[in-house]
C-alpha cells in the first residue's frame, strides 16, 4: 500500500483501528502532527503555553515552571493530509494494519 506512493505526493492517512502498542501510537502522534489543521494547532499550543510559563525564585535564581503538554493521540476515523517523505512511507509500512492510505487530491 504505502510502497505505491511516491515521495513528493500527497498522501490522504485515516486511522482504521487503534494501535495496540506504545511504539505505533507515539508513531501515528507525530504522523498525524505533521499535517497542517494539526501543526496550527500545534503553534496555538506552543503560544498558550509560553504564557502560562510561571517563574519563582528558587535557591536565589529565577527558576520556571512549565505546564505538561498532553499527548494528541489521533482517534479511529481520523485523517489528516501529509506530505509524503521516504520517511513517512516506511513509517507507514510499519503501521499498515491501523490505517488507510490513499493518493489526496
Amino acid at each position: 500500500m504505502a510502497t505505491e506512493m511516491h515521495p513528493g505526493s500527497n498522501i490522504l492517512i485515516t486511522l482504521t483501528k487503534s494501535p495496540t502498542n506504545a511504539a505505533a501510537a507515539k508513531t501515528l502522534s507525530r504522523l498525524f502532527s505533521r499535517g497542517d489543521a494539526n501543526r496550527r494547532a500545534r503553534a496555538k499550543r506552543k503560544r498558550m503555553l509560553q504564557d502560562a510559563v510561571r517563574t519563582k525564585i528558587r535557591g536565589g535564581r529565577p527558576w520556571a515552571i512549565r505546564p505538561r503538554v498532553p499527548d494528541s493521540t489521533p482517534t479511529p476515523g481520523e485523517s489528516c493530509t501529509v506530505l509524503a517523505t521516504p520517511q513517512v512511507l516506511r513509517d507507514l509500512g510499519r503501521l499498515g494494519r491501523f490505517v488507510k492510505i490513499e493518493h489526496s487530491k
